[in-house]
């Protein structure tokens, strides 16, 4: 197959189609300060990068099928052993994830920031981890003949402010069929999940029940300005110590029956045990941290918007299509993850250009209307609050099916970009 020229970054950005220009436009500024470039005639690293993204966007199930499908686009095609090739190199790799940690770090700066309704929380980034696998690879090896060819885990992090994704660690895939997340989390150190932040700056980690190494937890407090904030497993045992006191007035702290003081019995150092009442449920939890001294109900707050992590992970397979790891090597699965979060991230920070030009998910966003109003007065009838932390925290959790439909069949068509989007701005009028 002959390579086709065109995505390079010599050439201007109007030579692109114009949606693909738009949608690229933020990472296209970034990459001629990308660091491990090298010069390659038959598959520049731009070309390599935006094929890796279009991969994740196209719903094909190989990578046979998406060059084969490329080929009938304005998208530049390598040679099938060149793209697959690539996917396992080294350097490549590493440009993937300084892309996307140079997109991420864009992101701080350029998209709107939720928390803000809460000013206590200013001084802390704000991530939330987990794990996600992705079903092995066709040609990934078997232990032996007819066995069972185990999933691909993958361990990500994502800026709760920003949305941005990174992915943190490729599982180990030799020693343990199905690594435990604290075993990645240790492996990588707290450097990792702090995420680039400056020195100085203090970090919240939220994650789910797999976090509990309190030791752990207040080393990463001493040494790196780390907390963690995470929920109880059935079987932790803590002694109460005393109780943190707390505004039951104010509103961000609705719903919080207590804020206990209580040690395990390994460590001897207190945490804060927070019990929560759901206003949608009446149900009861509980939440363990590090932290001292935020209110209780801000830090509900921080362990419920961790759903926006598993979100993504929906998105991912349900949107992408993305469930299967595209090649063996443990280079190319960890380039898979970081396309991932580079498209994830490419289409936060597009889809939020276009709202802020007005053009928006309308009946989405008259359905969460609806539903804040209907929580609000079933609390109201119950002679209930409903807690600030709920109402003063809305945005949309993931992108549309619609957008990504649509970003999908239309970034490489060379039709005016305001012929696009009037096509977007009529499937947001449908229900």
């Amino acid at each position: 197959m002959l390579v086709k020229s065109g995505f390079s970054v010599m050439k201007p950005i109007q030579s692109i189609p114009p949606l693909a220009a738009a949608f690229f436009k933020p990472f296209l500024a970034l990459i001629p300060g990308l660091p491990h470039q090298r010069s390659c005639p038959e598959l520049n690293d731009a070309t390599w990068l935006a094929l890796g993204i279009s991969r994740v966007l196209e719903n094909e199930p190989s990578g046979r099928a998406f060059l084969q499908k490329a080929a009938g686009s304005a998208l530049p095609v390598p040679s099938r052993s060149s793209f697959f090739n690539t996917l396992a190199s080294g350097r490549r790799l590493l440009l993937c994830q300084a892309a996307n940690e140079a997109l991420a770090r864009h992101m701080v700066r350029n998209t709107p920031d939720p928390f803000a309704a809460f000013p206590a929380l200013k001084d802390f980034d704000i991530h939330a981890g987990d794990g996600h696998f992705h079903a092995a690879a066709v040609h990934d090896p078997r232990s032996a003949p007819g066995a069972t060819r185990y999933a691909t885990g993958h361990v990500y992090m994502m800026d709760l402010r920003t949305q941005a994704m990174r992915h943190l660690d490729l599982c180990d895939q030799i020693e343990r069929l199905k690594e435990h997340d604290l075993r990645v989390i240790k492996r990588q150190g707290y450097d990792a999940l702090r995420c680039h932040a400056p020195k100085g700056r203090q970090v919240i980690v939220v994650w789910d029940r797999a976090m509990l190494d309190f030791a752990w937890w207040q080393d990463g407090k001493n040494l790196k300005g780390l907390y963690f904030v995470t929920r109880p497993k059935s079987n932790t045992q803590l002694t109460r110590s005393g109780f943190n006191s707390y505004d039951a007035a104010d509103p961000v702290n609705a719903g919080v029956l207590s804020d206990e003081l209580a040690a395990p019995a390994a460590t001897a150092r207190a945490l804060r045990r927070i019990t929560w009442t759901d206003p949608m449920t009446g149900e009861s939890w509980q939440f363990l941290t590090n932290q001292m001294t935020l209110e209780p109900g801000l830090i509900v707050l921080l362990y419920r918007r961790r759903w926006d992590i598993e979100k993504v992970y929906d998105e991912f397979k349900n949107k992408f299509h993305e469930k299967k790891s595209w090649a063996s090597s443990p280079n190319a699965k960890s380039a898979q993850a970081a396309f991932l979060c580079l498209t994830h991230n490419l289409t936060v920070l597009y889809d939020q250009t276009l709202a802020a030009a007005g053009i928006v998910n309308s009946p989405e966003i008259e359905r969460r209307a609806k539903r804040l109003k209907a929580l609000t007065a079933h609390n109201t009838a119950a002679g209930r609050i409903l807690p600030r932390i709920i109402y003063g925290f809305q945005r949309l959790t993931q992108r549309s099916v619609k957008f990504v439909r649509w970003l999908r069949q239309n970034l490489w068509s060379k039709r005016p970009l305001h012929d696009l989007l009037a096509i977007l701005i009529g499937l947001y009028r449908t229900l």
